[in-house]
């Protein structure tokens, strides 16, 4: 870590207890900042699916349900086999 800062974190003592009983004394604070990095993608991924979500339910406000395109696509791949076999 290059560019680092020092901050004061305040842990409940029971935790910070199974920290120190783990956790070599110079490895806690890289163990901590990953865990902390970990919980910000976790964050981000969840507003991201909270942007999802919101942007399918205007979606379906705006334009409702589409219809079914299996049909379509089945009667599309007769209609080119169709040509296929008729090219032989």
């Amino acid at each position: 870590m290059g560019d680092t800062v020092r901050v004061s974190v305040v842990f409940p003592r029971q935790l910070w207890e199974e920290v120190k009983r783990l956790i070599p004394a110079g490895q806690r604070s890289k163990v901590i900042a990953e865990a902390t990095e970990r919980e910000i993608r976790r964050r981000k991924r969840m507003e991201s699916l909270e942007r999802i979500k919101a942007l399918q339910e205007e979606l379906y406000r705006k334009y409702g349900e589409m219809p079914s395109c299996v049909e379509d696509i089945r009667q599309m791949r007769e209609e080119r086999d169709a040509e296929i076999t008729g090219l032989r």
